[in-house]
Protein backbone atom coordinates (compact mmCIF):
# COMPACT_ATOMS: atom_id res chain seq x y z
CA UNK A 1 0.00 0.00 0.00
CA UNK A 2 1.99 3.07 -1.70
CA UNK A 3 0.58 6.50 -0.09
CA UNK A 4 -1.47 6.99 -3.14
CA UNK A 5 -4.23 3.92 -1.52
CA UNK A 6 -4.02 6.27 2.02
CA UNK A 7 -7.00 7.84 2.71
CA UNK A 8 -7.58 11.49 2.93
CA UNK A 9 -5.22 12.80 6.06
CA UNK A 10 -4.69 9.19 7.08
CA UNK A 11 -0.90 8.49 7.94
CA UNK A 12 1.28 5.64 7.55
CA UNK A 13 3.04 4.65 10.66
CA UNK A 14 5.04 1.60 9.94
CA UNK A 15 5.19 -0.79 7.12
CA UNK A 16 6.95 -3.93 7.58
CA UNK A 17 7.94 -7.26 5.89
CA UNK A 18 8.40 -10.79 7.32
CA UNK A 19 11.75 -11.69 7.80
CA UNK A 20 13.24 -14.00 4.98
CA UNK A 21 12.46 -17.01 7.20
CA UNK A 22 8.56 -16.42 5.04
CA UNK A 23 10.61 -17.14 1.92
CA UNK A 24 12.33 -19.74 2.75
CA UNK A 25 9.37 -21.81 3.66
CA UNK A 26 8.17 -20.29 0.32
CA UNK A 27 11.13 -22.69 -1.15
CA UNK A 28 9.81 -25.53 0.20
CA UNK A 29 6.41 -24.89 -0.63
CA UNK A 30 7.49 -24.45 -4.20
CA UNK A 31 9.36 -27.54 -3.89
CA UNK A 32 6.04 -29.05 -3.61
CA UNK A 33 3.70 -27.29 -4.71
CA UNK A 34 5.80 -26.58 -7.91
CA UNK A 35 6.68 -30.46 -8.07
CA UNK A 36 2.85 -31.50 -8.13
CA UNK A 37 2.23 -29.38 -11.09
CA UNK A 38 4.84 -30.38 -13.58
CA UNK A 39 4.10 -33.85 -13.16
CA UNK A 40 0.78 -33.49 -13.73
CA UNK A 41 1.49 -31.20 -16.50
CA UNK A 42 3.91 -34.19 -17.91
CA UNK A 43 1.16 -36.66 -17.21
CA UNK A 44 -1.87 -33.92 -19.19
CA UNK A 45 0.83 -33.86 -22.03
CA UNK A 46 1.99 -37.48 -22.04
CA UNK A 47 -1.90 -38.44 -22.49
CA UNK A 48 -2.30 -35.81 -25.12
CA UNK A 49 0.42 -36.62 -27.38
CA UNK A 50 -0.13 -39.98 -27.04
CA UNK A 51 -4.16 -40.32 -28.14
CA UNK A 52 -3.71 -37.26 -30.27
CA UNK A 53 -1.04 -37.12 -31.63
CA UNK A 54 -0.02 -40.38 -31.98
CA UNK A 55 3.77 -39.28 -30.65
CA UNK A 56 5.39 -41.64 -28.07
CA UNK A 57 5.72 -40.27 -24.36
CA UNK A 58 8.00 -37.57 -23.31
CA UNK A 59 11.80 -37.62 -23.43
CA UNK A 60 13.03 -37.84 -19.67
CA UNK A 61 14.87 -34.41 -19.76
CA UNK A 62 11.57 -33.28 -21.13
CA UNK A 63 9.12 -34.21 -17.68
CA UNK A 64 12.54 -32.84 -15.95
CA UNK A 65 12.23 -29.44 -17.69
CA UNK A 66 8.65 -28.84 -17.15
CA UNK A 67 8.98 -29.80 -13.65
CA UNK A 68 11.94 -27.34 -13.23
CA UNK A 69 10.20 -24.88 -15.21
CA UNK A 70 7.34 -25.24 -12.64
CA UNK A 71 9.19 -25.13 -9.41
CA UNK A 72 10.85 -21.88 -10.87
CA UNK A 73 7.53 -20.22 -11.85
CA UNK A 74 5.67 -21.31 -8.44
CA UNK A 75 9.11 -19.93 -6.20
CA UNK A 76 8.89 -16.74 -8.26
CA UNK A 77 5.05 -16.30 -7.11
CA UNK A 78 6.05 -16.62 -3.77
CA UNK A 79 8.76 -14.19 -4.09
CA UNK A 80 6.29 -11.89 -5.65
CA UNK A 81 3.36 -12.28 -2.73
CA UNK A 82 6.00 -12.24 -0.47
CA UNK A 83 7.55 -8.64 -1.61
CA UNK A 84 3.85 -7.22 -1.29
CA UNK A 85 2.58 -8.39 1.55
CA UNK A 86 3.22 -6.18 4.56
CA UNK A 87 1.91 -5.06 7.99
CA UNK A 88 0.94 -1.76 8.05
CA UNK A 89 0.03 0.72 10.80
CA UNK A 90 -1.90 3.87 9.95
CA UNK A 91 -3.22 6.55 12.32
CA UNK A 92 -6.76 5.25 10.91
CA UNK A 93 -6.14 1.29 10.70
CA UNK A 94 -4.08 -1.81 10.87
CA UNK A 95 -3.37 -3.71 7.90
CA UNK A 96 -2.43 -7.16 7.38
CA UNK A 97 -1.70 -8.71 4.26
CA UNK A 98 -1.01 -12.68 4.32
CA UNK A 99 2.47 -13.40 2.72
CA UNK A 100 2.04 -17.17 3.05
CA UNK A 101 -0.83 -17.03 0.10
CA UNK A 102 -0.20 -18.13 -3.33
CA UNK A 103 -2.35 -16.07 -6.03
CA UNK A 104 -2.78 -12.97 -3.96
CA UNK A 105 -2.44 -11.57 -0.37
CA UNK A 106 -5.51 -11.80 1.69
CA UNK A 107 -5.98 -8.39 3.67
CA UNK A 108 -7.30 -8.35 7.10
CA UNK A 109 -8.06 -4.33 7.73
CA UNK A 110 -8.66 -3.69 11.70
CA UNK A 111 -9.80 0.38 12.34
CA UNK A 112 -8.90 1.98 15.47
CA UNK A 113 -11.90 1.32 17.14
CA UNK A 114 -12.26 -2.08 16.37
CA UNK A 115 -8.66 -2.79 18.30
CA UNK A 116 -8.82 -5.11 21.04
CA UNK A 117 -5.23 -6.03 21.95
CA UNK A 118 -2.02 -7.12 20.43
CA UNK A 119 0.25 -10.70 21.24
CA UNK A 120 3.51 -12.11 20.74
CA UNK A 121 3.22 -14.96 18.75
CA UNK A 122 5.18 -18.32 19.54
CA UNK A 123 8.77 -18.49 17.12
CA UNK A 124 8.62 -20.73 14.52
CA UNK A 125 12.29 -22.83 13.91
CA UNK A 126 13.50 -20.36 11.14
CA UNK A 127 12.22 -17.28 13.20
CA UNK A 128 15.36 -18.40 15.90
CA UNK A 129 17.38 -17.05 12.98
CA UNK A 130 15.75 -13.71 12.14
CA UNK A 131 14.97 -12.82 15.71
CA UNK A 132 11.69 -12.35 14.20
CA UNK A 133 8.25 -13.84 16.11
CA UNK A 134 4.52 -13.85 14.92
CA UNK A 135 2.38 -10.76 16.15
CA UNK A 136 -1.30 -11.58 16.52
CA UNK A 137 -3.85 -8.71 16.43
CA UNK A 138 -7.05 -9.51 18.37
CA UNK A 139 -10.10 -7.03 17.25
CA UNK A 140 -13.81 -7.25 16.94
CA UNK A 141 -16.57 -6.46 20.03
CA UNK A 142 -17.19 -8.25 23.19
CA UNK A 143 -19.98 -10.35 21.38
CA UNK A 144 -17.75 -11.18 17.83
CA UNK A 145 -13.88 -11.52 18.60
CA UNK A 146 -11.40 -11.67 15.45
CA UNK A 147 -7.63 -12.76 15.16
CA UNK A 148 -5.25 -11.78 12.43
CA UNK A 149 -1.72 -12.91 12.11
CA UNK A 150 1.74 -11.76 10.74
CA UNK A 151 4.28 -14.38 10.70
CA UNK A 152 7.94 -13.76 11.46
CA UNK A 153 8.14 -10.10 12.08
CA UNK A 154 11.84 -8.53 13.22
CA UNK A 155 11.26 -5.71 16.74
CA UNK A 156 8.17 -7.99 16.62
CA UNK A 157 7.75 -6.78 20.46
CA UNK A 158 8.82 -3.28 20.03
CA UNK A 159 5.89 -2.95 17.39
CA UNK A 160 3.58 -4.33 20.06
CA UNK A 161 4.11 -1.62 22.13
CA UNK A 162 4.24 0.48 19.44
CA UNK A 163 0.29 -0.66 18.51
CA UNK A 164 -0.61 -0.47 21.95
CA UNK A 165 0.88 3.48 21.79
CA UNK A 166 -1.00 4.48 18.68
CA UNK A 167 -4.41 2.84 20.00
CA UNK A 168 -3.93 5.22 23.64
CA UNK A 169 -3.44 7.89 21.23
CA UNK A 170 -6.29 7.54 19.05
CA UNK A 171 -8.58 7.21 21.85
CA UNK A 172 -7.57 10.98 23.22
CA UNK A 173 -7.59 12.30 20.07
CA UNK A 174 -3.93 12.97 20.12
CA UNK A 175 -2.80 11.87 16.65
CA UNK A 176 -0.47 14.81 16.09
CA UNK A 177 1.90 13.06 19.04
CA UNK A 178 2.77 10.11 17.02
CA UNK A 179 6.00 9.15 15.11
CA UNK A 180 6.18 6.94 13.21
CA UNK A 181 8.23 3.40 13.82
CA UNK A 182 11.51 2.93 13.51
CA UNK A 183 12.48 -0.96 13.05
CA UNK A 184 15.69 0.31 14.81
CA UNK A 185 17.75 -1.38 18.11
CA UNK A 186 16.81 0.69 21.45
CA UNK A 187 18.54 3.79 21.87
CA UNK A 188 19.40 4.15 17.76
CA UNK A 189 15.81 5.32 17.17
CA UNK A 190 15.54 8.53 17.56
CA UNK A 191 16.53 9.64 13.59
CA UNK A 192 14.55 11.83 11.29
CA UNK A 193 11.35 10.69 9.98
CA UNK A 194 13.10 10.74 5.95
CA UNK A 195 15.38 7.92 7.29
CA UNK A 196 12.78 5.84 8.67
CA UNK A 197 12.27 2.33 7.64
CA UNK A 198 8.97 3.41 5.98
CA UNK A 199 10.28 5.20 3.54
CA UNK A 200 13.09 2.69 2.64
CA UNK A 201 10.65 -0.94 2.62
CA UNK A 202 7.97 1.34 0.49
Amino acid sequence: MHERYLHESEILLASRRSSPAVLIVGVFRSLLEGGIAGVLLSIVLSVIGAFAFATPVLLLWVYLLIITCSIGLTFLQHVRIWHGARFRVTTERILVANPFAFFHAPLTTVKWPQYQESEIGHRQSLDVFFLARPVKIRYGTADARYEAMFPSLRYAEDLKHYLDKVDAAVRRNDIASLRPFVARPRGKRDVANDQSPIAKEE
